[in-house]
């Protein structure tokens, strides 16, 4: 199919706040895990003594730094699915029903 044929779809105002909302989600998550990586880095980077002769609890820094990047990764996770269950599944349900509604238009 061309994209001629896509475009009134493309215009649909469900459609457009599907793309919007899910561009949302997915640039806010997206900047998450990049300041979280972003200070992996810099923390291994610049301050390996600190991380490596400091413990907390006995466990030294550079562990608790490590945990800290997979707990956050878990954490992204589970806010992407639950923003995907009630802030774009929403959306997608009713861009669905427009996209419908329009094929039944075009159909008659």
């Amino acid at each position: 199919m061309s994209t001629r044929a896509w475009l009134p779809i493309l215009m649909l105002p469900e459609f457009i706040e599907l793309r919007r909302r899910r561009r949302t989600v997915t640039t806010a998550l997206g900047l998450v895990a990049v300041t979280m990586f972003g200070g992996f880095l810099v923390g291994f980077a610049y301050f390996p003594t600190l991380l490596g002769e400091n413990e907390l609890l006995g466990i030294p820094l550079s562990l608790w730094v490590v945990f800290s990047q997979f707990a956050g990764t878990w954490a992204l996770v589970y806010a992407y699915f639950r923003l995907s269950r009630t802030y774009i599944e929403p959306a997608t349900a009713a861009a669905i029903h427009a996209i419908e509604h329009h094929a039944k238009e075009k159909v008659v």
